[in-house]
C-alpha cells in the first residue's frame, strides 16, 4: 500500500515548486515584476483672461504711447496652453510730434504658452496659492484703422514672458479645481510695416545709408486677470 503515500510525496513536491516558482516571478527586488504603476494622467483647466496694455505701438514710422486691453481664453493640458487671444489698442505719433496721425488697432491670433517653473502640485487635493512662470509665442491678424481715413490689415507675430499667481480652490470629484489670481507679462508684436517711399538716408552717424527698415516692433507691459476650472 506504498502507491498512495508515493503519490502524495510527488504531488506535495509538485506543489511546493510551483509555488516557489511563482514567488520568484512575481517577487523581485522587493516588489512586483507584474505590476505597472501609470503615471497620473496630466492636469487639465480651461482658463478666461482678460488685461491691460501699456507701452508703445509701432506702425511705419507712426510710433508712440499706446494704451488698449486684452483678452483670451485658454485650455492646459499640464505645462501647455494653447490660446486664443485678442486686443485692441490705440496707435499713431506721440504727443509731442508734429504730424498728428491716430487710429486703432485690433488684433486676433492663437499662442502656445510653455510653462518654465510652477509650484503647482497636481496630487493635491486641497486649495492653495501657486506661482507660474511661462514664455509665449504666436501668430494673429492685425487690423488697423486710421481716424482720418484708411485701412491697414496685416499678419504679425507675437512673444512674451510674464509670471502668475494662482490661488487654487479644493479638487472637485471630476478631478477639477476652480482657480483665480492676477498675472503680468511683457508682450511684443512684430509685424512689416508699409513700404515707404524716399531715398536711401543716414538718420544718425552711420557708415553706410538705407532706406528705413519695415520691420514694425510693439512693445506691450500687460497686468489683468485670469480664472477658470
Amino acid at each position: 500500500m506504498q502507491t498512495p503515500t508515493l503519490a502524495a510525496l510527488v504531488l506535495a513536491t509538485l506543489g511546493a515548486a510551483s509555488s516557489s516558482a511563482s514567488a520568484n516571478t512575481v517577487a523581485m527586488d522587493g516588489g512586483y515584476a507584474g505590476a505597472s504603476y501609470a503615471e497620473p494622467p496630466a492636469p487639465r483647466r480651461i482658463e478666461g483672461r482678460f488685461g491691460m496694455l501699456i507701452g508703445g505701438s509701432d506702425v511705419g514710422d507712426a510710433d508712440g504711447f499706446s494704451m488698449g486691453i486684452s483678452g483670451g481664453i485658454g485650455y492646459r493640458i499640464g505645462d501647455i496652453t494653447l490660446r486664443a487671444l485678442v486686443a485692441h489698442y490705440r496707435v499713431g505719433d506721440g504727443s509731442d510730434e508734429t504730424m498728428d496721425r491716430r487710429g486703432r488697432g485690433t488684433r486676433a491670433g492663437g499662442a502656445v504658452r510653455y510653462s518654465f517653473a510652477n509650484t503647482g502640485e497636481p496630487d493635491r487635493q486641497r486649495g492653495g496659492l501657486g506661482v507660474d512662470f511661462w514664455g509665449e509665442i504666436g501668430f494673429g491678424v492685425e487690423h488697423i484703422n486710421w481716424r482720418q481715413g484708411g485701412v491697414l490689415d496685416r499678419p504679425s507675430g507675437e512673444f512674451a514672458i510674464g509670471f502668475e499667481l494662482d490661488g487654487q480652490g479644493e479638487r472637485t470629484s471630476r478631478g477639477r479645481r476652480r482657480h483665480i489670481g492676477y498675472y503680468m507679462a511683457f508682450r511684443s508684436l512684430v509685424g512689416q510695416g508699409p513700404e515707404m517711399d524716399g531715398p536711401a538716408v543716414c538718420a544718425g552717424p552711420c557708415t553706410k545709408a538705407t532706406r528705413p527698415s519695415r520691420t514694425d516692433v510693439s512693445m506691450f507691459f500687460e497686468l489683468g486677470l485670469h480664472w477658470g476650472r
